[in-house]
């Protein structure tokens, strides 16, 4: 993984603890960067994972301008997907937690 998206993701993970504190329980890299199999078209697959949320937009629309910032400033395109703990937890996905990295 470069060094920027590995800079990328650490600005990502310090602005999505500011913004979600103690809910905020992990951030995972998966799709093509986790793969190593990434391409100059390819979009950053992001994982977030909460305690608990009541609706699904929130979070979107909580972390928008986060994600958007980030976007420009390194020049690609962030798909994020949040997911709470307890699902994480008992998961049946096999493609992402094969494939998922911690950032």
């Amino acid at each position: 993984m470069s060094g920027d998206i590995q800079e990328l993701l650490a600005e990502l993970k310090a602005g999505l603890t500011a913004i979600c504190g103690e809910r905020l329980k992990g951030v995972y890299l998966y799709g093509s960067y986790a793969r190593g199999e990434a391409d100059p078209e390819s979009d950053l697959d992001v994982l977030i994972v909460l305690d608990d949320f009541e609706r699904y937009a929130a979070e979107v629309e909580r972390t928008g301008v986060l994600n958007w910032d980030l976007s420009l400033e390194y020049e690609l395109s962030m798909s994020r997907a949040f997911l709470r703990e307890r699902d994480w937890r008992e998961t049946d996905s096999p493609y992402v937690r094969e494939e998922a990295l911690p950032a």
